[in-house]
């Protein structure tokens, strides 16, 4: 488990190196940057040649969700998500968003939904969480999951985020991903074969990390120094 633990702290540290970069620079460079930064630490990009994929993050802007690369220059947008997986040995998957109200919001909910969980809750008390708060102008996108990562990228286990009777109990060992999506403002949107887009424009926004449960505390295996004020 060390192992997994690790593959998370790599993540963690080549998405906090690639934020320093973050300046007068195109979508383009800066998956270049992580796909160099992801040979320096000897480890694989998850994304690239998956499903004929060519890229080894997704990166997202705005209102839009994208699973690829914008050809744009950030200094155009207000804000920017980040989205890294990665492979140690085992995979890691976290994401790093460059608004900061949003990082606020986590604090309040995302930690809330963390100390939550429990050994032999069903995994459908995850959807049943983030379906039960309801805050001003946030709203979850429910037709998104979060997924069991391990020795596969998406391994059966699928954790959605809408209202469900998933069977199934965490248990001792698991490891996942939470990854909800969120909107600023309403909820409707569309995709274009994969991309996601929120109508009128609205922020659409997403949290990530992986987390792993070791007797019955869930360790989160992604987390960076700086989000660290806002998960104590």
């Amino acid at each position: 488990m060390k192992k997994f633990i690790k593959s998370g702290y790599i993540n963690n540290v080549i998405i906090t190196i690639i934020c320093n970069y973050l300046n007068n620079i195109s979508l383009g460079e800066i998956d270049f940057l992580i796909f160099l930064y992801i040979k320096i630490f000897k480890c694989k990009s998850s994304t690239i040649n998956f499903k004929k994929y060519k890229f080894c993050s997704c990166i997202s802007i705005n209102s839009v969700i994208c699973h690829g690369i914008p050809i744009f220059y950030f200094k155009k947008y207000n804000y920017i998500k980040i989205d890294i997986c990665i492979k140690y040995i085992f995979y890691s998957d976290c994401c790093y968003i460059s608004k900061n109200f949003f990082n606020v919001f986590f604090k309040f909910f995302l930690f809330y939904l963390i100390i939550n969980l429990k050994n032999n809750k069903l995994y459908s008390y995850i959807s049943l969480l983030l379906n039960k708060n309801k805050f001003n102008k946030l709203n979850i996108i429910k037709n998104y999951c979060s997924h069991g990562i391990f020795k596969k990228m998406h391994t059966n286990l699928i954790i959605k985020h809408n209202k469900n009777y998933y069977k199934k109990k965490i248990k001792n060992f698991d490891t996942f991903t939470l990854e909800p999506m969120f909107c600023y403002g309403i909820n409707k949107n569309f995709h274009y074969k994969k991309i996601f887009f929120s109508k009128k424009n609205f922020f659409s926004f997403q949290w990530e990390h992986t987390l792993f449960n070791f007797n019955n505390k869930f360790i989160i295996t992604t987390l960076r120094k700086n989000e660290l004020c806002i998960f104590q």
